[in-house]
Parts: C-alpha cells; sequence; structure tokens
C-alpha cells in the first residue's frame, strides 16, 4: 500500500458514510441468507472498522486492468473482504435485469481480482485471469436497468500457489441480493504472463506522440474518451447453423482498452457478454418474439484461452432444454477451431 492509502476508524468522518443508504442495516440478514461465507456483508461502512479505502492508481499495478475495464468505485477493504460501488454502463436489452449478466460479471470478476491481489502470498504485479465462475441470479422479477450505483462484496483465497478462488455478490442500491458470483483465476507473474502471451504484444505507441495543441469540441472530446464497454459487440454474420445461432465478431484493440497493458486480450467477461447476447437473440428467435425479454437463473463458464487483437472470434448458441418458461443454452466463442470460451446459461421468459 502507498503511503497515501486511508485507513480510517470507528467513528471517524469520511465520505463513504455518506454514501453508505441508511437502508442496509436492513438488508443484512437477507444477504447472509444467500451468501454465508460473508460475516459482515454490505453493512454501513461506519459499522465496520478498520477500513481502507484504495484508489484505482493503487489497485491497478496488483491487479494489471485498468480503466474504462476497471470501473469500480469507492473499492473499500474490510476485514477479510472488499466492498466496492458498481456503475451500469450497459443497456441489459433483452435481459430484464438492472444490469446484463456480462456486465454484472465483468464487474465482480474485477473486484474479485482486487480482493485476491489483497491475500497473494507475495507481492507485486500479477494478472489474474479468470478461468471459470459459477453463479446465480437472485432474482426472478423482471426489472428495469438501474440508474443507481449497485454494490459488490468479494472474499478471495488461494487454493494453489498459482490459483485462486473469489465469491463474490452484487446488490442493489439498497442491499437487495441479485447475483452471487463465484469466479476461478489463474495467477501469473508479469515473468509469466509475457512468456505465455508475448504473441499478443502490440506496441501501442512505437513512436513518439506528436505536440497536441488542437482545439477540440466537447463531443469530439468525448469521442476520444469512448468507453467500448458501454455499447454491445458489433457482432456480424449472424446465421442458422442447424440448430446453432452463428455470429462473428473481429477482436480490435478499442475492444481491449484497460486489458491489458501493451497486450491488448479480449477480456474474458466481455467474451460471455457476447455469448448471453447469442443466447438471447436465439431465443427470441424460436419464441417467434423480437420484444421477449429473460431473467437469468443459472450461468457455468469455462475460459480455456484468451482472443487477441486481430484475430476473428465465431460466437455460437444452442437452445438444449425448455421447461416451462424456462430455456436453457450452450454457447461458445472460438477462434479457428481454438476454444476460446464456453457458458452454460438458463434464462426464464418474463415477458
Amino acid at each position: 500500500m502507498s503511503p497515501d492509502t486511508r485507513r480510517l476508524k470507528r467513528g471517524q468522518p469520511s465520505m463513504l458514510q455518506a454514501i453508505a443508504p441508511a437502508s442496509m442495516s436492513s438488508s443484512v440478514s437477507a444477504v447472509k441468507s444467500v451468501m454465508p461465507w460473508a460475516e459482515r456483508p454490505l453493512m454501513p461502512l461506519s459499522e465496520a472498522a478498520p477500513y481502507t479505502v484504495l484508489s484505482a492508481q493503487e489497485l491497478y499495478p496488483r491487479i494489471c486492468v485498468r480503466d474504462p475495464y476497471f470501473a469500480l468505485k469507492d473499492v473499500t477493504v474490510l476485514p477479510g473482504e472488499v466492498v466496492a460501488r458498481v456503475p451500469v454502463q450497459m443497456d441489459p436489452d433483452a435481459q430484464a435485469m438492472p444490469i446484463g449478466l456480462g456486465e454484472a460479471g465483468r464487474h465482480l470478476a474485477i473486484l474479485g481480482s482486487c480482493a485476491s491481489a489483497l491475500v497473494a502470498p507475495k507481492d507485486g504485479q500479477h494478472f489474474y485471469l479468470a478461468s471459470a465462475a459459477r453463479g446465480q441470479w437472485l432474482s426472478s422479477q423482471p426489472q428495469e436497468r438501474t440508474t443507481d450505483l449497485l454494490w459488490a462484496l468479494a472474499q478471495a483465497e488461494y487454493t494453489g500457489k498459482r490459483t485462486c478462488t473469489a465469491r463474490t455478490l452484487l446488490s442493489a442500491s439498497d442491499g437487495t441480493p441479485l447475483f452471487r458470483l463465484e469466479v476461478d483465476y489463474n495467477v501469473l507473474s508479469a515473468a509469466a504472463f509475457t512468456r505465455l502471451f508475448g504473441q499478443a504484444k502490440l506496441e501501442m505507441r512505437a513512436a513518439p506522440r506528436p505536440a497536441d495543441n488542437v482545439q477540440r469540441t466537447p463531443e469530439e472530446w468525448a469521442k476520444l474518451r469512448q468507453n467500448p464497454y458501454s455499447k454491445p459487440l458489433e457482432l456480424s454474420d449472424w446465421r442458422m447453423d442447424g440448430d446453432t445461432l452463428r455470429s462473428s465478431l473481429v477482436v480490435t484493440t478499442e475492444l481491449c482498452k484497460g486489458h491489458f497493458a501493451m497486450h491488448p486480450v479480449m477480456p474474458v467477461a466481455v467474451v460471455a457478454g457476447g455469448m448471453t447476447r447469442m443466447a438471447t437473440t436465439l431465443g427470441r428467435s424460436l419464441e417467434q418474439c423480437d420484444t421477449a425479454r429473460f431473467v437469468a437463473k443459472d450461468v457455468k463458464l469455462s475460459a480455456d484461452s484468451l482472443a487477441y487483437a486481430g484475430q476473428t472470434v465465431v460466437f455460437g448458441s444452442r437452445r438444449t432444454r425448455v421447461r416451462g418458461a424456462d430455456h436453457t443454452f450452450e454457447c461458445f466463442a472460438s477462434v479457428g477451431e481454438r476454444v476460446v470460451a464456453q457458458l452454460d446459461v438458463t434464462f426464464t421468459r418474463v415477458d
């Protein structure tokens, strides 16, 4: 931790005490029922001391991802767990949920890597590569996209010399539990990452940037700072191949912003977002309703490799079971014959 890290004691005022909703205490028992491994889930920070507020600049060197991929706010370390506020940056589209599965997985996996970095047996820079995830959406009622900041909590433990698991929970702004996700990581030192993924290295600044004295409008600045994680992937070449819906995407460096420096690779959570979109698109097609919406139930992800900038990823989805309003899909993403990730997800049609 840097000397600037703020260690706050019980009763000491902070801006975080102001943002913790007063209704949070009433939700503690409900949260405990869905995450019994958490001793103090989402309690008001004024009741949890000591705690440490970490800046993004302190976290970036530890987890090797940065903005705009990293979007967590007020990352706060409590005894044995990490809490953060979560923005909703993307429209869930066909998912009748306050946040889509892919984006929820993105924020929770990042927070899980923060929790893992804080219990790492060795200090220093590490890359946390999500290799698997298992999750349950905890609210069956259809909801609209939220404009509020959500709450997220994570605990982590090392399961081996180079593996760790984070258990996370996403909750609504009032503390209502929404999504529980367990993420497994392969942990690589900077040297090991460079050895394994040297082929993905791309010199982003082969030449010095020229002096920039150009006057720009606010719209032009906004375009330069555009967040690729605020909009769905621009999938193309949609086609039905037997009982499987397929599409494709050329990975650009723009789609890898903040993940990872000098080695632009497509985040697993973004790949997962593409697969869930394939599932809901196929669901709408099979249901013959372009406006059908779904609420997630269960999700299981395995990530076998990474897609590099310049490669073409093929996405696919096949519906494997229908039971009442529940639709189960098998999804995949691949580069040529190489499988990047696979996803099993169950959605409930709600309208």
